[in-house]
């Protein structure tokens, strides 16, 4: 949860799923809960968030900031189910509710109401080789849940397997360019079809005036979000790692000043692989580009009864990536970053 810098922005689709104006007044009333989570096989302790959807005639702003407008205030029930290859059922985890707020974990503002921040946990290792069932029910009925087949359930993503970049212990570098970008590959994983890479980008800042160290930083640099990848046929995925991107960055989220200069010290990339239902999700809200309203489907959803996304999505990082020579005199001289004053190879700063 506390890796927010990636993977994948999907509050907004379930924070516009949480109102709606346009309803049959004469339809029965029915709550519909609106689920979001993504369970990770290296992670513990587990969180999803259940909020539910709401009807209201007139305008649907001021009642987005009341809490039992979006939580469910009664109790519900929470569960999440393993089977294992043979459709057996083997685990059952009951979750119990808490507020992220206390924990941690402070629900972003906004429109919605973000105190209490409503989470469902349990604590738990979770077994790759099992798909998972979510069920939500009061008082003994179902309100929502996911596939009945454990055949559709959730997959857990095993591991990422990156062919490069390399970590400096193999004396590998990379270079900084755009038309010979450096290239990046890694392995399709099983049960996942959408990546996110995250390059952190470290770096030393010193005082001019008698070279004293004033602090170690880094910057997050986000490379890519929601790359879709055939989750089908497996193989290589590939992308590039290009200049442009990383300088960009770095001008927009450091200081420029003729009192410091810096010194690049390593990247480490952190690359996050997200389950085939997030992959279906991304891919038809990607398809609906260009659609007009009028046109525009639901997003796709995997809550029978309900709606939002319950997915896995698994974290691997490559750490301490050093840059080339003539990499590291684009980072000092290129005109995007040399009022940054970033030394060259040679020790030399941009003026």
């Amino acid at each position: 949860m506390k890796r927010t810098y990636f993977l994948f922005a999907l509050l907004g689709f379930i924070f516009f799923s949480g109102c709606k104006k346009d309803f049959d007044l004469t339809a029965p009333y029915q709550e519909i809960p609106v689920v979001y989570g993504l369970l990770n096989k290296n992670e513990t302790t587990h969180y999803i968030r259940i909020q539910k959807a709401y009807l209201i005639d007139g305008n649907a702003y001021p009642a987005a900031g009341v809490s039992d407008s979006v939580y469910y205030n009664d109790s519900i029930t929470v569960k999440l189910i393993g089977y294992d290859v043979n459709r057996n059922r083997k685990d059952s985890f009951l979750l119990h509710k808490v507020d992220g707020n206390l924990l941690g974990l402070p629900k972003d503002s906004g429109l919605f109401a973000n105190t209490p921040n409503i989470l469902y946990t349990f604590n738990a290792t979770l077994n790759v080789s099992r798909s998972y069932k979510l069920e939500i029910s009061r008082n003994g009925k179902m309100l929502a849940h996911t596939s009945d087949d454990p055949r559709l359930n959730i997959l857990l993503i095993d591991k990422m397997t990156i062919n490069t970049p390399i970590n400096a212990i193999t004396g590998y570098k990379i270079n900084l360019q755009n038309k010979y970008a450096s290239g990046l590959s890694w392995y399709s994983q099983p049960n996942a079809g959408v990546y996110d890479l995250t390059v952190r980008f470290y770096y030393r800042e010193y005082l001019t005036a008698d070279n004293s160290l004033q602090k170690d930083a880094y910057v997050d640099v986000p490379f890519f979000k929601s790359l879709l990848s055939d989750y089908v046929s497996g193989g290589t995925v590939k992308s590039e790692f290009t200049a442009d991107i990383l300088l960009t960055n770095l001008a927009k989220n450091l200081v420029t000043s003729p009192s410091v200069y810096r010194q690049f010290v390593k990247m480490d990339f952190i690359f996050a692989a997200g389950g085939i239902d997030l992959a279906l999700l991304v891919n038809s809200q990607q398809a609906q580009n260009g659609i007009t309203s009028g046109e525009a489907l639901p997003p796709y959803s995997n809550i029978i009864n309900g709606t939002g996304i319950l997915s896995s999505r698994v974290f691997t990082t490559v750490d301490s990536v050093m840059l080339t020579n003539n990499g590291l005199d684009t980072l000092s001289g290129s005109p995007i970053t040399c009022p940054l004053r970033f030394k060259n190879h040679l020790g030399n700063i941009c003026n």
